[in-house]
């Protein structure tokens, strides 16, 4: 094994998809200027198509991958560079699972990881923007980002040939757990913690940090910056990313638009007293470690 897989991983609805736009205009772009195209620079690890090799392994595993002691006994396979489908030693990979171990196989290890960005946000704020994602009404959301097996399904890939009707789960597990597997783990790999309410507030900032944590650990050099970053900020403003999706789309958007309002705190307006309880007396600890401030 060789560490060549750098994750960008977050909770859903943290800021994940704002970041691969950022790091594809630094690093796939001549000018800075996004378009949803370079997304494609940087997919999804949780995607069907990689686990076509199972098939020839073990077909009985391979018709039960929506079984997740199954499928847990094959990423570290999965995330070998062969499987990938490259041979370099650097390549980005989105993920929404959490760095947890199912039935003593680990999600990843530290041999594989060249570097993590994890982008944390709010629980309060997740709630509602996972809401809206969804489709359900707050209350469930809410029961879903306390859930300690809390799942999603795998990315849809048409060229897969695992049968549709097999449903592979991404375990996300709770905000708490998700966020806690991600930043106190004990790999000697570089990580940049980001939270999204920085990430939208100081972007600028945020982008210099990114040039600089690469520069540092991988002596990776941006060119044109200056202008890059003149045009990241003003092309991954949230009404942009809108007018944008409204033109053409988003292939990432499930119920109604994907890109909403990028903003903080709207917890403040949209839950009420018992929600709010409910979400800080879980998680106070972990929310208090990220200087988010709890309600009386």
């Amino acid at each position: 094994m060789s560490k060549h897989i750098f994750f960008i991983a977050s909770y859903p609805k943290s800021g994940n998809t704002l970041m691969r736009l950022i790091l594809s205009a630094l690093f796939f772009s001549q000018d800075g200027i996004v378009n949803f195209k370079i997304l494609r620079n940087i997919n999804q690890l949780e995607n069907r198509k990689l686990l076509d090799f199972i098939k020839e392994k073990n077909e009985d595993d391979f018709l039960s991958l929506n079984k997740t002691p199954i499928l847990f006994k094959y990423f570290l396979k999965i995330q070998e560079k062969i499987n990938l489908g490259f041979k370099e030693d650097f390549c980005f990979f989105k993920t929404h699972m959490a760095a947890l171990s199912v039935g003593g196989h680990p999600y990843t290890v530290e041999n594989n990881i060249k570097g993590i960005i994890y982008l944390v946000r709010d629980p309060r704020d997740v709630a509602i923007s996972w809401a809206k994602h969804a489709n359900i009404d707050i209350n469930k959301s809410i029961n879903f980002i306390l859930n300690d097996v809390a799942r999603i399904n795998w990315e849809e890939n048409k060229n897969a040939i695992l049968p549709p009707e097999i449903k592979p789960d991404v375990l996300i597990s709770s905000w708490e757990k998700h966020v806690i597997s991600w930043t106190k783990n004990k790999w000697s790999v570089p990580e940049l913690v980001i939270k999204f309410e920085d990430l939208i507030e100081d972007k600028e900032k945020v982008i210099h940090n990114l040039i600089n944590f690469f520069q540092k650990n991988y002596n990776i050099k941006v060119l044109n910056v200056e202008e890059k970053i003149k045009n990241i900020v003003n092309t991954t403003d949230f009404k942009y990313l809108k007018s944008e999706e409204e033109k053409i789309g988003f292939e990432e958007s499930k119920n109604g638009p994907f890109f909403r309002t990028g903003k903080k705190n709207q917890w403040i307006n949209k839950l009420n007293n018992v929600q709010i309880k409910i979400i800080e007396e879980q998680f106070s600890k972990t929310m208090k470690d990220f200087n988010y401030k709890l309600t009386d």
